[in-house]
């Protein structure tokens, strides 16, 4: 297994970048929870259902969790949590929430760990082998 990368270049004028080459991933295809279940029912005593089961109550309880205003960590995985998005006001007593927020969105940010030189090393894209698609080669 290993992640497919073909070349696209930059053809936005206005960047600094343009008609660089740059190596873009190629995904196939989405894999869904009955997708993952299936899998996980082969390498356990576990039914399909009971693991599809599972797992939309696991994301049903994180959705309940992150609107109570916690952040959902799944160990090795990461951290999920809210944030918002609001315009800036003048006058704390003026801010309204249905005016002045404009978005509410989910955080992912991935386990990893601090290298020496500062940088956040993701167990998700560790050891990540990376290769042509085929027809680029």
């Amino acid at each position: 297994m290993s992640l497919k990368i073909t070349l696209r270049q930059n053809n936005i004028k206005s960047n600094k970048s343009y008609k660089k080459w740059f190596a873009q991933p190629v995904h196939n295809e989405e894999i869904h929870t009955a997708d993952i279940a299936e899998r996980i029912q082969k390498n356990s005593s576990f039914s399909k259902g009971s693991v599809v089961g599972v797992i939309d109550d696991f994301i049903q309880e994180m959705i309940i969790s992150m609107h109570d205003s916690h952040t959902v960590v799944i160990d090795g995985l990461g951290r999920f949590d809210l944030t918002v998005e609001s315009e800036g006001v003048d006058n704390p007593q003026s801010f309204r929430i249905d005016r002045d927020i404009k978005k509410v969105r989910c955080r992912f940010l991935p386990a990893g760990k601090r290298n020496i030189d500062g940088r956040v090393t993701s167990k998700l894209s560790e050891n990540v082998e990376v290769e042509w698609l085929p027809e680029n080669k």
